[in-house]
């Protein structure tokens, strides 16, 4: 027989993963790379099937494949013969990731190079997200609109805090985040989908000569 079912050999993801080296942040800070994640973060899939979708020519593809995998980033999920050759599907090892912050210290080795890998990781994965959402019509740009209405939050504030009230800005959108996160058995399950928040809170200049920062 030329072709068979696919064999489940991987477990499910892990919820989140740390990435806890540089060159595995580097590996994963690439577009290419990032998209390869956010296309098996959905579903398991062959090389063919995600170069279809990235449009990637299928030998350039495996050199990224092989990539995350030596790095723990997928693994294989299942397995089928066609044609006499094993193929393979991918999966991610976790839906989530986080970094070690020890990468990202002034101690630490390369911490530049950290540094914008981290940022690429995170900022670029956003700007495909948000490419992909517009283009599948989940997000419509001509005016603000509600979310209801498939609308786009998106933009910069700057607020004028002491360190304290930061950290208790930070808590009380944690507190939120919990209340929001928890199931809601009352929802009707038909309008549910999956929201992606980005939060950034940093300082951008020092903290004024005459002002106290313990308030």
């Amino acid at each position: 027989m030329a072709k068979q079912d696919w064999k489940l050999g991987a477990i499910q993801p892990d919820d989140i993963q740390v990435i806890d080296s540089l060159e595995t942040l580097k590996v994963v800070a690439d577009p290419l790379r990032l998209k390869i994640l956010e296309l098996l973060r959905r579903e398991p899939q062959a090389v063919k099937q995600l170069a279809v979708a990235i449009d990637v020519p299928i030998k350039k593809l495996y050199y990224h494949v092989n990539l995350l995998e030596e790095h723990g980033l997928i693994r294989v999920a299942s397995t089928r013969v066609v044609s006499g050759i094993i193929e393979k599907q991918y999966q991610v090892t976790a839906y989530r990731l986080s970094i070690d912050r020890s990468l990202l210290a002034p101690a630490a080795e390369a911490t530049g190079d950290s540094l914008d890998a981290f940022l690429s990781l995170i900022l670029d994965h956003v700007k495909s997200e948000i490419t992909r959402s517009v283009r599948a019509g989940l997000i419509e740009l001509g005016e603000e609109k509600s979310m209801q209405e498939r609308g786009l939050v998106l933009g910069r504030r700057w607020m004028r805090l002491s360190p304290a009230r930061a950290d208790l800005f930070l808590a009380r959108l944690k507190e939120l985040e919990n209340e929001f996160e928890a199931p809601q058995p009352n929802e009707p399950g038909t309008d549910t989908q999956f929201y992606e928040l980005l939060l950034g809170l940093y300082p951008t200049e020092p903290p004024d000569s005459g002002q106290r920062n313990d308030e």
